[in-house]
């Protein structure tokens, strides 16, 4: 089964991002064109559009997709779904921590809206002062902060990447944008696709509270939906990534025929 597990999770995978929130190598002829002016480039319709892109583009058609979508991913698959191009293909969608509605009114959701939104200004100069500091000071800087933070510091070098002015204004435009429209559950697709989803809901989990997992196991008793056990966070890549990589290994050993043919 360990053996299976390993396999899958190391050939079958493809993985897209969100639009902007990573810049090209430095050697790179290509440049991500900046949110000032660009702005319908980087919002929610723009990340799924770029997601159904990716899947015509590099999924041959008549291959069967698992789609694994974290957190406002989650959110981006349930879009993905009233695409017939992509529904199609789609042989199960597990969605974990799923931040699929009313995101405003999570703790996290007030803590953006009401502290860090309105010092942006401040936490924007951190950044930009941040990067003018020599490489070697800024290391030590986020070694600190991971020290304690509880964060491997094999992290640090993605940290400075993402730890740039014209990456996190698109991060922070991004989440205005969540703020103000993943508002209302979309029962319609999920009643019409539950046999293709399967929900993850952490129980320490700041941007989906434990009642929106039972809120929706009341208006749909028969859907597919767990409670985690193991108190993993909502940013499980952090510090649980091989127990989270485990959980949907197995999921997807679960809805695959072949595979479970075989672990058996």
């Amino acid at each position: 089964m360990m053996y299976i597990r390993l396999i899958l999770l190391s050939t079958f995978l493809n993985y897209s991002g969100h639009l902007g929130h990573e810049n090209p190598p430095e050697t790179s002829l290509r440049e991500v064109p900046q949110l000032k002016g660009n702005e319908e480039l980087f919002d929610l319709d723009s990340q799924v559009r770029h997601k159904i892109e990716f899947i015509e583009k590099y999924v041959p058609e008549n291959t069967k997709i698992h789609l694994i979508g974290h957190s406002i991913g989650a959110w981006m698959v349930l879009q993905l779904l009233r695409n017939e191009s992509v529904h199609k293909r789609i042989k199960k969608c597990y969605l974990l921590f799923p931040t699929i509605e009313r995101m405003i009114e999570s703790p996290n959701g007030w803590i953006f809206t009401k502290i860090v939104l309105p010092l942006y200004s401040v936490f924007g100069f951190i950044i930009s002062l941040l990067n003018r500091l020599p490489e070697i000071l800024k290391i030590f800087l986020v070694q600190i902060y991971f020290w304690f933070a509880v964060i491997p510091n094999y992290f640090i070098g993605t940290a400075l990447k993402y730890a740039k002015p014209s990456v996190v204004e698109k991060v922070v435009f991004l989440a205005e944008d969540e703020m103000a429209r993943v508002r209302a559950l979309q029962s319609d697709i999920i009643q019409e696709n539950m046999h293709l989803l399967k929900f993850y809901y952490g129980t320490t989990d700041g941007w989906v509270p434990i009642k929106y997992f039972r809120q929706l196991k009341e208006q749909f008793p028969d859907i597919d939906a767990e409670l985690d056990i193991k108190k993993i966070d909502h940013s499980f890549v952090l510090r649980y990534s091989k127990p989270m990589a485990c959980i949907v290994g197995d999921f997807i050993i679960e809805n695959s025929e072949i595979l479970g043919i075989m672990a058996s």
